[in-house]
């Protein structure tokens, strides 16, 4: 089943993320004020699926040398937000969880990518995976979205 926002490939497949919803997302991202304090840029973009990159600054590190986890768990609630967006609607976090597995150090950038579990009309499912620049493990998170009746792209 294809609902609106996709786009249904030759071999039946998964749907495609369309091209206008992917703009309208990337725009959304440029314009973002706290994706550009962050440094969150959008590497790749598919239907139930976003990989972001945050580059590694001295201001979002904690005394400890490490990645301050507000700003994982930021990075981690964006990227799943954005996953949950391509299918049309914008969506709102509900609840989100995060697991700490080893601390973010001497990397230059993190990288996180988001899945959908459950993609609902009215609730969704999200888990994501965020990884240091060696590919090694960090943090894993979940979310759920309140999937809001609001398109992304305005008529």
């Amino acid at each position: 089943m294809c609902e609106e926002g996709c786009i249904m490939n030759q071999t039946n497949e998964k749907p495609e993320l369309a091209e206008n919803i992917k703009n309208a997302l990337q725009k959304l991202t440029q314009d973002n004020k706290y994706m550009q304090n962050l440094q969150i840029e959008i590497l790749e973009m598919k239907l139930g699926y976003v990989k972001g990159k945050m580059m590694v600054k001295e201001d979002i590190m904690n005394p400890y040398g490490s990645i301050h986890g507000g700003c994982l768990y930021s990075l981690a609630d964006i990227v799943t937000g954005l996953a949950a967006c391509t299918y049309g609607v914008f969506s709102a976090t509900i609840d989100g969880s995060m697991e700490y597995i080893i601390p973010a150090m001497n990397t230059e950038y993190i990288i996180c990518e988001s899945v959908e579990i459950r993609q609902g009309r009215h609730v969704s499912l999200y888990e994501a995976n965020i990884y240091d620049d060696k590919g090694q493990l960090v943090d894993k998170a979940r979310f759920s979205f309140y999937m809001m009746n609001r398109p992304v792209i305005k008529e």
